[in-house]
């Protein structure tokens, strides 16, 4: 996995409420020309995200964040 579990994790949180909002446009909202932008822009993100996961192959490497760099006062 090239992201920590806590990030994949939160990505399909993501999809899951956006497929929600999905179903309750599709079927609980009256039919229109802006719905259906609406609900085929969310497919596609959907589908995106999707494929993200998918290919969320490899190892992760964890960051070294323990070091910021310079101060402001080492820049001078």
């Amino acid at each position: 996995m090239l992201h920590k579990i806590s990030q994949f994790c939160d990505k399909i949180d993501s999809v899951k409420k956006m497929a929600d909002d999905l179903r309750v446009l599709k079927y609980d909202t009256p039919k229109s020309h802006e719905r259906d932008i609406q609900i085929n822009s969310l497919i596609d993100i959907i589908q995106a995200d999707c494929l993200l996961l998918a290919h969320d192959k490899g190892n992760y490497e964890k960051v070294d964040t323990s070091d910021t760099g310079p101060t402001p006062t080492e820049w001078l």
